[in-house]
């Protein structure tokens, strides 16, 4: 950013700090959107639903209670109570256990998209300041020249053509001006309303325009949130089959009925036995739909892992690009930018150049500046997206 530049945002950002604003970070906004997101709340009790399942696991079948007459001679209670293979048990607490990670990993995936969501925002008003900034600069050049120009075509000093082109130039910019002052004001409303926060007067933080190294590409893949979510379903998946096999095994049952007369000893009064599965055909259904569940979760995260991979690829591409449109930028265009309003100044002072030739010139110098700032939002944003796509909040 130029130094005129960075005075002037300098200069308007402590102003409004001594006003008494209070500057709201970027990590802030998103703590406090995060905190005030009802699907976040709603991704935490899913969470709790799901532990409160865990007990849910070892439930055995209803106890059957009959009343009836073995022996037609009088009634008798009877019991009977059945249970599962203990493994099932055992692999349905395994599988719930799992089923607790998934909805912790939900959460995460929620959050990491959420809170990209919200610093993208953030991101853009930065950069709707920051050209606010440059295109106030331009917008009062160009209205104090559009009035000279009307005042000199009165005098006769220049033609009308020359005033035309002024006075368009500065409705081009003042509109384009206002219309930044209009989506600011959008995004800080957006940024309130995700937030909570019932205070409008707050400011944000001047967009950084330190960049980093290229170090900062890493494509471990595995912190992904939404590649860890598929790979839990992948184990999910492989518990459940360990549950469908152990539901092939016999079960138990234990029960109390007197099938003798009265006088039958209590010992005798008591039975047990298994349950056997001998409809096999149905157990091994439920098998192999359980190993096909494991084969579409692979699957999944395989095409995850290369979406994923592309748009890693694609937004590092960009820091690059946006990285080297920077360091050109800051180490010669906006320089070129100041040398040209200054000698453009100069000559049209002179009366080397008139009207329109001075605007042409300091209205490219202004898109430089504008350019600079696009640039620097393509930056910013590669680095939000390289670092979402990483699962890094």
């Amino acid at each position: 950013m130029n130094q005129k530049l960075m005075l002037f945002v300098g200069l308007l950002f402590y102003a409004q700090i001594n006003y008494g604003q209070k500057v709201v970070s970027q990590a802030d906004i998103v703590y406090m959107a995060l905190k005030n997101s009802s699907n976040i709340k709603a991704a935490s009790l899913a969470i709790k639903q799901q532990k409160q399942l865990l007990k849910a696991s070892y439930n055995i079948p209803n106890t059957e209670l009959f009343i009836e007459s073995p022996t037609g001679n009088f009634y008798s209670t009877s019991l009977l109570q059945t249970f599962e293979f203990p493994t099932v048990y055992t692999n349905q607490y395994k599988l719930q256990k799992e089923k607790v990670t998934l909805a912790e990993k939900e959460q995460v995936l929620s959050t990491n998209d959420f809170a990209y969501q919200v610093k993208l925002i953030y991101l853009q008003l930065q950069i709707n300041i920051a050209n606010e900034v440059t295109l106030k600069i331009q917008d009062s050049v160009y209205n104090k020249l559009s009035t000279a120009a009307a005042r000199q075509f009165d005098a006769g000093q220049i033609d009308y053509l020359q005033k035309l082109f002024a006075e368009n130039q500065f409705g081009e910019i003042h509109n384009k001006y206002k219309e930044y002052l209009t989506s600011t004001k959008n995004l800080f409303t957006q940024l309130q309303y995700f937030t909570g926060m019932q205070d409008s007067s707050f400011l944000i933080e001047p967009i950084s325009n330190k960049l980093i190294g290229n170090d900062f590409q890493n494509k471990l893949l595995h912190t992904n949130a939404a590649v860890q979510l598929l790979q839990q379903d992948a184990v999910i998946a492989k518990r459940n089959v360990d549950l469908q096999k152990s539901k092939a095994l016999p079960g138990l049952a234990f029960g109390y009925f007197n099938q003798g007369e009265k006088s039958t000893i209590i010992q005798n009064r008591f039975r047990f036995g298994i349950t056997l599965p001998l409809w096999r055909g149905q157990y091994k259904s439920n098998i192999d739909a359980a190993k096909t569940a494991v084969a579409i979760s692979e699957q999944k995260i395989a095409g995850l892992q290369q979406q994923v991979s592309l748009q890693m690829m694609q937004a590092y591409n960009e820091f690059q690009l946006a990285a080297q449109s920077l360091a050109y930028f800051e180490s010669t265009a906006l320089k070129t930018s100041n040398e040209m309003i200054n000698t453009a100044k100069r000559l049209f002072e002179n009366g080397e150049s008139d009207y329109i030739n001075y605007l042409r010139n300091i209205n490219d110098a202004f898109a430089i500046q504008l350019k600079y700032l696009e640039s620097l939002n393509k930056y910013q944003q590669s680095i939000l997206t390289i670092n979402y796509l990483k699962g890094t909040l």
